[in-house]
Formats: structure tokens, C-alpha cells, sequence
């Protein structure tokens, strides 16, 4: 607003004093064409008087001061009649004399003073100069009451700017304040924090945001507790057993070497399921740190499910389940074949353990254009609509006592998923409780 003040006050006196200095250097010109043929013969009583009556009238109609100036820079006449047989020593009378028409604007203690000067001709020669002046502090007074009324405005537009801009800052703020509050309140773990959302605009949407995040960051933490709860389990069982056998085998002095090799045997076990647990989750922490680098071959995808089947098959006739595979078309294409097989291990053998005796598993290859399709289905027990969101969670088991009895860890689908991911592929699930489970792993061709 202040710079538009000046900028207006500088424009307006510009175009005033603009206005009122080409009015008035048209007026000399008028009054320097009149006398103009004259001005040779001043020393004629009749030529003089009828310049004196040009001046002195020309003065009393446009309320300004006007002097008649011969070549040698004397006054001819006055409308004051003060100047008269003076030098006038000015320089837009010294300018007009050389026949170039000045116009400027002073200031004299606090008054504007408007100057024009003219030259006068006769048949083309210069012989002389008009001269007026005239006050212009009108234009400066209207000026400076226009700028008042508009500092007035002004004035009253930053005082309403102000209000406005504190009630705005106080309904802005104190959201955000609140939302501050909440994320203080989160740095001590309470992840449950919500805030309240009032409306939709930007504020209301970062609400929206943070409770959204702090949802997020409830579950993960809700899954991270029940992570270490499930992996401390994990770890603790086959310790606990290694511990009772060790107790066993201490608690007596000597014991037969049957009995003792059992009993070591059942540690050995034990000490390969930990160490199975203990790869695992190595294996998905240095996926999720994208330390894994795929080894990509030109692969058929055929004959790596014929080796995966035929490997798992064994384990399946041990409860008369009939393993089917179809792949009629010739699929070739870039996979980590070793990783490859072993997500596929883990999905085709999880049909294979919670399938009942006499069951059957399908394994089907799909050309989809840019994708294939491995498709995997059992008639087993299925798993129930509440838990399948949560099947590719580490350790996530549906039923804990059949995944005991199987002897699972709990991160076979876990690390399934990460490698069909690793590929930029894509692994759904469907199942019906009671009826079986069908797994759909996409992967593009490219």
C-alpha cells in the first residue's frame, strides 16, 4: 500500500503538472504570435501600448504573470509593471531566445511556481520571448488531499487486514497446535493418538493425513509386538526342548547309548530348526534392505515347475496326495531361477502339508500375454476369511497347533511374496474355509 501511495502521488503529479504546462505554454504561444510582429518597433508609443494591452490582458484572463522580452533579454512590458527595462535572466527565457520554447516548476518557500518561456517571431527571425509563470499549489494541494483520503483508506484496509489476519492465524493455529500436540504425544509410543478433523480444507486434509498415519503406525506397531512376540516363541521352543533333553540326559548318571543317541538326535533336530528359523529372517532382512540381487538366466518355466513338483512329490505320496501339473505351452523367460524355486518350494509345499491324506494339489502354468500365471490349488482345509489379509505377515499362522504338528516356521509365505515382488511380480490368494486355497503368482515377461 505504500508503494502504491507513492507510485500514485508521483503519477498524479506528473500528468497535473504535464497538463497545466502545455496549457499554459499554448497560451504564451498565443500571446507571443500576437505581439510577435511588433516586437521590432516597441519604441513606437501606439506599438507599445497595444503590447502592453496583449500582456497586461492575457495576465488578467489566465490569472498569470506575462512579460514581453526583446532579443537583447530586456523586458518590454509587465503585467506587474516591475520588470519593465530589466534584464529577465532566466534560463527558459535565455532558451527561447535561441528559439527553443522551456517550461519548468519551482518551488519557493513552500510555493510551486509554473515558468514558460517562448520564443517571439516576425517574418522568421526571433526577435524576442514571452514569458508567463503562474501558480500551481492548486494542483499540489488537491494532490496532497487526495493522498490523505487515501492513507485514510488505506489506513483503514491494513486495520481490517489485521483483524481478519488475526482471527484467520488464531483458526489456523490452534489446529495445528492441537496436531503439534498429537505428534509429541506419539514420540512417547502412543500410536493410538487421533485428532480431530473439522472441515475439508488443508487443514482438515493433514488431519485426515495424520490420523491416517498414526493408524498405519498403530498396526505396524501392533505387528511388530506380536513379530517379536512370535519370533521369542519361536526361538524359545526349540531351546526350551534342547534344554530338557540336556536336563534329561544330566539328571542320571549314565544312560544307554540308545537312549543317548535319541536324545541327541531330537537336539540335532532342534538345533536345525533354529538355525532354519535364523537363516529365514536373515534371508527377509536383507531383502527388505535391498541387499538381495537377482541372478537373472533365460529360464523355462516348465521345467522348473517339473522340478519343484517332482522334488515336493515324494513328501506328498507320504499321505497319498496326488500332485497334478499343467503347463501345455513352452514358457521361456528371465527369473532368479534359485530363488525362484525356492518361493515356489514354499508355496507348493504349504498345499502339499495342510491338504488331508487323499487330497489333491494343482499346479498350472498360464500364458496371459505380458504376464504368466502360476496357479496353485489345493482341496485342503482353507483358510478363514478373517485371516487372510495377514497370511504373508512373518509367523502368522491360521491354525498354531496343525503349524506346530507340520513343523512350519511361519515365513515361508513371507519370503514367497518378497521374492515374486523382487521380480515385479504379483501374488494373490483366495481361499474358502473348508474347501481349499487357490495362489496366483503374476509375472510380467518382461
Amino acid at each position: 500500500m505504500i508503494l502504491t501511495t507513492f507510485f500514485i502521488k508521483d503519477y498524479l503529479v506528473k500528468s497535473n503538472v504535464e497538463e497545466l504546462q502545455s496549457k499554459l505554454l499554448t497560451i504564451d504561444a498565443m500571446v507571443a504570435n500576437q505581439i510577435g510582429p511588433f516586437m521590432s518597433n516597441v519604441d513606437n508609443a501606439y506599438t507599445f501600448r497595444y503590447i502592453e494591452d496583449i500582456v497586461k490582458q492575457n495576465s488578467l484572463n489566465h490569472e498569470a504573470r506575462v512579460i514581453a522580452i526583446d532579443r537583447m533579454g530586456l523586458v518590454v512590458a509587465d503585467s506587474y509593471d516591475v520588470l519593465k527595462g530589466s534584464p529577465l535572466e532566466l534560463f527558459e527565457v535565455e532558451s527561447a531566445l535561441s528559439g527553443v520554447s522551456r517550461s519548468n516548476i519551482y518551488q519557493f518557500e513552500g510555493d510551486y511556481l509554473l515558468y514558460t518561456a517562448v520564443p517571439t517571431y516576425d517574418r522568421g527571425t526571433v526577435v524576442g520571448a514571452t514569458f508567463m509563470s503562474i501558480e500551481a499549489n492548486s494542483i499540489f494541494n488537491e494532490i496532497n488531499l487526495f493522498m490523505e483520503k487515501l492513507m485514510v483508506i488505506f489506513a483503514m484496509g491494513i486495520f481490517i487486514s489485521l483483524l481478519i489476519s488475526i482471527v484467520f492465524a488464531d483458526i489456523i493455529s490452534k489446529p495445528i497446535e492441537k496436531l503439534t500436540d498429537s505428534v509429541k504425544t506419539i514420540t512417547f509410543g502412543k500410536y493410538d493418538t487421533k485428532v480431530d478433523v473439522n472441515g475439508s480444507d488443508e487443514i482438515g486434509d493433514l488431519g485426515s493425513a495424520f490420523n491416517l498415519m498414526t493408524t498405519k503406525l498403530y498396526q505396524v506397531e501392533e505387528r511388530r509386538k506380536k513379530f517379536v512376540s512370535n519370533v521369542s516363541h519361536e526361538l524359545r521352543t526349540p531351546m526350551t526342548s534342547m534344554k530338557i533333553v540336556s536336563d534329561t540326559l544330566l539328571s542320571a548318571p549314565s544312560w544307554e547309548e540308545a537312549v543317548y543317541r535319541e536324545f541327541m538326535f531330537d537336539i540335532n533336530s532342534e538345533i536345525d530348526r533354529l538355525n532354519k528359523i535364523i537363516d529365514s529372517l536373515l534371508y527377509l532382512v536383507k531383502v527388505e534392505k535391498d541387499e538381495i540381487e537377482l541372478d537373472y538366466s533365460e529360464t523355462y518355466v516348465n521345467y522348473l515347475l517339473e522340478w519343484v513338483v517332482k522334488t515336493i512329490k515324494p513328501i506328498a505320496l507320504t499321505k497319498n496326495i496326488a500332485i497334478e501339473l499343467i503347463s501345455n505351452p513352452k514358457i521361456q523367460m528371465q527369473i532368479d531361477q534359485d530363488k525362484m524355486q525356492q518361493c515356489l518350494l514354499n508355496i507348493i509345499g504349504n498345499a502339499v502339508k495342510y491338504t488331508p491324506e487323499s487330497g489333491n494339489v494343482w499346479v498350472e502354468l498360464e500364458d496371459a500375454k505380458d504376464l504368466i500365471l502360476i496357479r496353485v490349488k489345493d482341496n485342503g482345509i482353507g483358510i478363514p476369511e478373517k485371516d487372510l489379509p495377514y497370511i504373508f505377515d512373518r509367523f502368522y499362522r491360521v491354525d498354531e497347533a496343525r503349524a506346530r504338528k507340520t513343523g512350519g516356521t511361519g515365513l515361508g509365505l513371507a519370503i514367497a511374496q518378497q521374492i515374486i515382488q523382487l521380480h515385479q511380480g504379483n501374488i494373490q490368494v483366495f481361499s474358502t474355509f473348508g474347501v481349499g486355497t487357490e495362489i496366483i503368482i503374476s509375472l510380467p515377461k518382461k
